[in-house]
């Protein structure tokens, strides 16, 4: 059984929005112990702030693409998405 357009787009942005946050804390986790680590997690810093950036882009990505499905506004799908 296939998912119709409306499923389909809460489910993913859904997923979207669950991995922006993942990457967020993920990113500000290793940021918070590089002071106790601070030798071992000297490369891991600029993957830090790229994980901090990817999660902060994809619950943006996320919100919008939640928000465009439930109020069933096509342009911010034509503009966020396309």
């Amino acid at each position: 059984m296939a998912l119709k357009g409306r499923t389909r787009a809460i489910i993913f942005s859904s997923i979207i929005l669950a991995l922006g946050i993942i990457h967020l804390g993920v990113g500000i986790g290793i940021v918070a112990k590089y002071r106790q680590y601070s030798n071992v997690f000297q490369q891991q810093l600029g993957i830090s702030g790229f994980n901090i950036v990817i999660g902060i882009c994809a619950m943006a990505t996320g919100t919008v693409g939640l928000v465009a499905t439930f109020t069933e506004r096509l342009i911010l799908g034509k503009y966020f998405f396309c």
